[in-house]
């Protein structure tokens, strides 16, 4: 088993394990919506590492939830690339370039390079920006999203 195969047990594990206090009112939904992220995290990191395609390109238009749609929307609009697609997602999780040039075992200058080769093409100069756009994506018509229109 290698590392990032680890890690993945390792966040189902303190998910599985949060679980009960989540729900007797011990632990607040922020608290699990973080553990429910890592664990999503860790299992792109390996899906992306298998096939060079991120789990959520597979699973596609069936995401659920508007933000994760909004992702998607902004990757194809913007013409992202595979990598710069697969960091927005954690950006959007509100990740910062240390924790993301970590998790993809690339140095923290890159991560850094990415980012901002993302903000250039969505237009946007800060993480502020960038949250604002994506919160307007989410609230557009389902005309502006290619994966939600039933117009191929």
């Amino acid at each position: 088993m290698d590392t990032r195969e680890t890690q993945v047990l390792e966040n189902a594990a303190m998910l599985y394990t949060a679980i009960p206090e989540y729900l007797s009112g011990d632990k607040q939904k922020k608290e699990i919506a973080h553990l429910l992220v890592d664990l999503i995290d860790s299992l792109d990191d390996i899906e992306y590492a298998r096939s060079g395609t991120p789990l959520y390109d597979i699973i596609g238009g069936d995401l659920p939830g508007r933000r994760k749609q909004s992702i998607l929307a902004l990757e194809r609009k913007y013409e992202l690339t595979k990598r710069e697609a697969h960091i927005l997602r954690y950006l959007a999780n509100d990740r910062n370039p240390t924790y993301i040039a970590n998790a993809l075992r690339i140095a923290t200058a890159t991560a850094k390079t990415h980012k901002y080769a993302i903000f250039r093409k969505l237009g946007v100069h800060s993480t502020k920006e960038f949250k604002q756009l994506l919160a307007t994506y989410g609230n557009d018509s389902a005309e502006d999203f290619p994966i939600l229109s039933t117009k191929h």
